[in-house]
């Protein structure tokens, strides 16, 4: 593969994914549920109020004003790149790194400064749940999440990767590339060794680690119930918290199974390293790219599929006071420790549990762990 065009293909993808982060999460504000705006608790009817309406249009606006600009800043800069100076290259990649930065920076900001607005909004209109209902046990007949057995599918491939590396390990060279440059020039070497083998696996491993959590964490997830609506809304759940179970697995396993056949082939010296990472940014593309779908067609927790539902005055519950700046969950009293994210798609924590800061300390030694393994065989 030649370095133009593989300097192409990492660019644009790059740059794609500066402008598709930034335009959806400018559309966050219409993928949450009619009950929050801004990570505040409102009445259902409220979402045709004409001044939450132009919140969100506002929201809107400035995000994805603010992507396009620093979209056509990184357009620019590689173009200068490629053609005149190959020193903007290497300018594009902390302006990349930053207009990221800045896009998810303006995200929380904008929604800070609006979930505000929203919250003198409601204290204006005098929305307030005057009673706490909840359902306590919904079925998801029919509605299966994918059970977290099936994540032996990892330890299946990861196990075929190192058999088929002991099987080839005779016809490894005596040094293999294990880390390259733009133009394809080989900048790392490892000696012929037990590390040889260990690197890929110990990559694969950490996937599997990785997905194999999510999959547990959707699982566990606390079920979201709309007491006004208990049996749509948990029809909803259960079908959005399925597709993305499914999306874990699939994708896992995908991911999981290609690094290692293409560090195999790479090291067999079969395929350049750089088309190895040719291929990595080619499934990333698709990773996000389905993930983006996911988000648009099921909304949080659901609350796309069932759209139509009918429209109340009424609050059955306002858990606001449990939600720190919009984002973090701290509910002590609250026996769930997965819940679905607020004001975005996905799931986060309740901080208020213990065992919530044992698995970020889990989380940030596997990652340390990781970084001292790599770090160690390279």
């Amino acid at each position: 593969m030649q370095a133009t065009s593989f300097l192409t293909l990492a660019y644009v993808f790059l740059i794609g994914l500066l402008f598709a982060l930034g335009t959806f999460l400018a559309f966050m504000p219409y993928l949450t549920r009619r009950q929050e705006c801004f990570a505040v608790t409102v009445p259902a009817s409220a979402s045709a109020d004409p001044y939450l309406r132009r919140l969100k249009r506002c929201f809107t606006a400035a995000l994805l004003a603010l992507t396009v600009l620093l979209s056509l800043g990184a357009c620019a800069l590689f173009t200068g790149g490629i053609q005149d100076d190959a020193g903007l290259l290497d300018t594009l990649d902390w302006y990349l790194i930053g207009s990221d930065a800045a896009v998810l920076i303006a995200y929380y900001a904008l929604m800070l400064l609006f979930r505000r607005k929203v919250q003198s909004r409601k204290d204006q209109m005098s929305w307030a749940a005057h009673e706490q209902r909840s359902v306590a046990v919904i079925a998801e007949e029919g509605v299966r999440r994918v059970p977290l057995a099936w994540c032996w599918v990892f330890a299946g491939i990861i196990a075929a990767t190192f058999a088929c590396a002991l099987v080839c390990y005779p016809l490894f060279p005596d040094q293999v590339p294990v880390r390259v440059s733009a133009d394809g020039t080989v900048q790392e070497w490892m000696a012929k060794g037990p590390a040889v083998i260990a690197f890929p696996i110990i990559l694969q491993a950490f996937l599997a680690g990785c997905f194999t959590f999510a999959l547990w964490s959707i699982n566990r997830s606390k079920k979201h119930v709309d007491p006004t609506a208990p049996a749509t809304s948990a029809l909803a759940y259960g079908l959005y918290a399925r597709a993305w179970s499914l999306y874990d697995l699939v994708c896992g396993s995908v991911m999981v199974a290609v690094v290692g056949a293409s560090f195999l082939l790479a090291s067999l010296e079969l395929i350049p390293l750089i088309v190895v990472a040719a291929v990595i940014i080619v499934l990333a593309v698709a990773a996000v790219g389905s993930a983006l779908v996911l988000s648009v067609v099921y909304g949080q927790a659901g609350s796309r599929l069932f759209s139509r539902m009918k429209a109340t005055d009424a609050m059955p519950e306002d858990d606001d006071a449990h939600w720190k700046a919009g984002l973090f969950y701290f509910n002590p009293d609250d026996a769930g420790l997965f819940l679905p994210e607020r004001f975005g798609i996905g799931w986060t924590m309740n901080w208020g549990r213990p065992a919530a800061w044992a698995i970020l300390g889990g989380i940030i030694a596997t990652f340390a762990a990781f970084a001292f393994a790599v770090t160690a065989l390279i």
